[in-house]
């Protein structure tokens, strides 16, 4: 074979898609694939801790040889010291590969992947995905410390800025960054296993979509209904003309412990599955790989994100071959496809053939959880005195308000009506646990929580993937995921928890920093007034043009939550 699509070679199999050579017009092999319709498998490669990266050099050149044209690079995954991609990627280039960069959040702040994207740049890599990244694990003398200044919608809004050029000043000159056509991909997680863990990221996988993201890579499971299940979803919300490639990882029985175990961030292994796994060698694995390949295939993906630990040039293309010759066959192997965990949570009821039904309602819950007393208490507070037009905000406003002159120093912070509000600070720092960001999200959040104080990684735009398979936080096990709290908090006070699939809230103000959240609202200094409804692109001749754009829509009440309003 001698491009990256699969192809079929049986009465089975599934209908042959165009071949491609990465000898045409268009360099970038991922995204003219993924623009004409061809079915693609990617390799992962794994990047270690040394710069001497002697086996990752021989997988590239045996890639180049056998017609493996994307290789994706990790971002020092795991949470722990390692190569990073714009490291590794001229390599990839220089053997005529396309590669897929990854870029986490979790071990610098907006200005250095600001920079690290113009360094990609200057090495003509288009393709990157974004990723929140691994809770840190390691590192020399311990621990590293966490950034996540910004997380992975946040990236996305960065990259389809730097696609037109930044404005910035140099003095009193004005400059504009050079345009760049980056290809952005983002990441989902739908094997979630709860209600608010798996809805959570649904809503986050449109958010992601409608700031910039133009393919997706789910995370690795085991559970062909829930990938289908996601690409129901994708299809019903407006999101069907996003290429979805599926992660196939080829685990051992040890590695598959570690994912159960936690170790490895977001995976969900059932005993059944390391059972199995157990009794195996690699050709059992790689054929239930094969298997599901031809199923992704066959559904409708637009590839297979091929990994797993130890596997060779020859296993990429042995799996490759053989869900070639599998085709449609693999509907009488679905159980070793659907891996089930106890009492887990399906957006679609099922079908009968071991996949959802595609036209069945979703499965929600139509209950309301109970609000909390701090939670009825905060919300009552804010519709009457910190809502705009509300009797408090009117009042407030008139006193502290701040001129553009102001602005530049901090003496207004000094007078009476400033320090009449600090007993708010004391307020949410008792009953939120509120740490003082002074770029206050709380109303946003239903006041549920705090997610600068109770996320790990202080997310703003909805959860990581890396929530363990109870809900709770994948570097805190012994507390809930904050984000699952949110879900629960929204709809315990009518709200729709869908939201959060159209407001993006912008990063962090730094300047707020332990400043009044309360002062900074009613001078329009914080979050709230640079906050942006905003919608998936339609499909359109032009799509790719309009994911640059991230429009303002006043959409009609789809939501399943609609009568929690």
């Amino acid at each position: 074979m001698d491009d990256g699509s699969t192809k079929a070679s049986s009465s089975n199999a599934a209908p042959d898609r165009t071949p491609l050579s990465p000898d045409t017009e268009n360099k970038n092999f991922l995204r003219s694939s993924l623009k004409k319709g061809n079915f693609i498998c990617t390799a992962e490669l794994v990047l270690g801790r040394d710069h001497n990266a002697g086996e990752a050099e021989t997988f590239v050149k045996e890639a180049a040889q056998n017609g493996i044209n994307v290789i994706s690079l990790t971002d020092l995954p795991g949470g722990n010291p390692a190569l990073p991609p714009e490291a590794f990627v001229s390599y990839v280039l220089e053997h005529g590969l396309t590669p897929i960069a990854h870029l986490t959040g979790k071990d610098g702040n907006r200005s250095l992947l600001e920079g690290r994207l113009h360094a990609l740049a200057r090495q003509g890599v288009e393709n990157i995905l974004a990723l929140t990244g691994d809770a840190q694990k390691s590192g020399l003398g311990g621990k590293a410390k966490p950034v996540y200044d910004l997380d992975s919608v946040l990236m996305l809004w960065l990259i389809r800025s730097l696609r037109d050029g930044v404005e910035y000043n140099v003095g009193t000159r004005t400059a504009h960054t050079t345009p760049f056509s980056f290809y952005a991909g983002a990441v989902v997680n739908p094997f979630k296993i709860r209600e608010p863990d798996l809805m959570m990221q649904l809503y986050k996988l449109q958010l992601k979509v409608a700031v910039g993201a133009e393919y997706i890579i789910t995370q690795l499971g085991y559970n062909l209904r829930k990938l289908y299940e996601l690409k129901q979803y994708m299809d019903r919300e407006g999101m069907g003309h996003v290429p979805v490639l599926a992660n196939i990882y080829v685990p051992t029985a040890k590695v598959a412990q570690m994912m159960q175990a936690g170790e490895v961030a977001g995976c969900v292994v059932t005993d059944e599955l390391i059972k199995r796994l157990e009794k195996e060698k690699k050709p059992q694995r790689l054929e239930r790989a094969a298997l599901m390949v031809a199923a992704v295939q066959d559904l409708g993906f637009a590839g297979a994100h091929i990994g797993g630990f130890g596997l060779t040039c020859r296993d990429f293309l042995t799996l490759r071959e053989r869900a070639a010759e599998i085709g449609r066959d693999w509907r009488n192997h679905i159980d070793e496809l659907v891996f089930p965990a106890p009492g887990e949570f399906y957006l679609l009821p099922p079908n009968g053939d071991g996949l959802s039904r595609r036209n069945g309602e979703y499965q929600v819950t139509r209950l309301k959880p109970r609000a909390s007393f701090s939670q009825r208490m905060s919300e009552m507070v804010h519709r009457y005195f910190i809502k705009d037009g509300s009797f408090g905000a009117r009042f407030f406003k008139a006193r502290i308000a701040v001129t553009p002159q102001q602005n530049g120093d901090a003496s207004w912070r000094h007078g009476f009506w400033y320090k009449l509000l600090e007993p708010a600070s004391l307020y949410r720092k008792a009953t939120l646990g509120c740490v003082g960001c002074g770029d206050c999200l709380q109303d946003h959040l239903n006041y549920a929580g705090c997610s600068m104080r109770w996320c790990y990684k202080e997310l703003r735009n909805g959860p990581c993937g890396g929530s363990r398979v109870d809900g709770t936080c994948e570097a805190h096990p012994d507390l809930p995921c904050i984000w699952n709290l949110v879900y629960l908090g929204t709809l315990a006070v009518g709200d729709d928890p869908q939201k959060f699939a159209h407001v993006l809230v912008p990063p962090r103000d730094w300047c707020l920093d332990k400043t009044n959240a309360l002062a900074n609202r009613f001078v329009g200094l914080d979050n709230l007034c640079k906050r942006t409804e905003v919608a998936v692109p339609c499909k359109t001749a032009s799509t790719n043009a309009k994911l640059n754009e991230s429009s303002i829509t006043n959409n009609e009440d789809t939501s399943p939550y609609a009568d929690h309003r």
